[in-house]
């Protein structure tokens, strides 16, 4: 779709569309959302892939809710488009309890961003339990660190994990 429709359809500007390029290419840097082919008169035309112009209108432009979470959502709508598409089976990430340590190691934190986040946690569900005199979190709290908390790593792996089905569409094409 050429750029000038894009922001016409979305009913945008320039400077914002281009924004949003940026933003896109901080996160997706391995997508190839965007074409570039000189025109009849020499004038560079730019077209931007379909799948750009979804994830303007459902995470960049869409003020509904936090922004990573939007990002989320769509990275996994187009994650189980992809695996459907390869019918391979559906990934789904397993969490094991871990204890406060474990949870350091796993998530690469600090002690007291690790305690802060079983703080915030806890005001949403309860997930830990003691074994052995140790504090440990449930695998649904674990996942909802993953998901909830430390949302940017969690975005990082769905865009690893897209990658490489990206890899495995083109070795099939």
């Amino acid at each position: 779709m050429y750029k000038i429709d894009v922001q016409r359809k979305l009913g945008v500007s320039e400077k914002q569309l281009n924004r949003a390029i940026k933003v896109m290419e901080k996160f997706h840097y391995f997508e190839n959302w965007i074409y570039y082919k000189l025109g009849p008169s020499s004038d560079l035309i730019v077209f931007l892939n379909l799948e750009f112009v979804d994830w303007l209108k459902q995470v960049y432009f869409n003020k509904q809710g936090f922004y990573l979470d939007r990002e989320i959502n769509f990275l996994k709508k187009q994650i189980l488009d992809m695996e459907n598409e390869l019918n391979i089976p559906h990934f789904e990430k397993v969490y094991p309890y871990l204890d406060v340590k474990e949870l350091q190691e796993y998530f690469n934190k600090s002690n007291s961003s690790i305690l802060k986040a079983i703080e915030r946690m806890n005001k949403e569900l309860s997930c830990k339990c003691y074994m052995d005199g140790k504090l440990y979190i449930k695998p649904i709290g674990v996942k909802w660190l993953d998901q909830k908390y430390y949302r940017k790593s969690y975005i990082k792996e769905l865009l690893n994990y897209k990658q490489k089905l990206n890899e495995k569409e083109n070795k099939n094409d």
